[in-house]
């Protein structure tokens, strides 16, 4: 099984504690900031994906009138809503609602993993 460039190195870093020519200290460093270098290319390769234009989603939300209002708040705050409907009694539950709602990432992307 061919491992990555990160895995060598790691085993490297293990290889080396072993033998005595560093520290447990040092290496449990050297191994996390490799890891933490894999997992920032990780987040860069995920976002330049994600810059494509994406379609808009269709959501579906059940739940009482105060948790459905929440979460499109919530929603509203991360996404560009575009369209909601009126609150319609959701089938067979007494005092739930069903709301569908129509979101859009906002473009361009901001923050992520830096």
């Amino acid at each position: 099984m061919p491992r990555t460039r990160t895995g060598r190195a790691i085993g490297d870093i293990a290889r080396q504690q072993a033998r005595g020519e560093i520290t447990t200290e040092q290496a449990a460093a050297l191994t996390e900031a490799l890891r933490d270098r894999q997992r920032q290319a990780l987040y860069r390769a995920a976002l330049d994906t994600a810059a494509r234009p994406a379609r808009p989603v269709q959501v579906r939300l059940i739940g009482t009138r105060a948790d459905v209002a929440a979460v499109l708040v919530a929603l509203d705050e991360v996404t560009t809503l575009t369209a909601v409907s009126d609150p319609r009694p959701a089938r067979g539950d007494a005092g739930l609602v069903r709301v569908y709602a129509t979101a859009a990432r906002r473009f361009p992307l901001s923050g992520g993993g830096r």
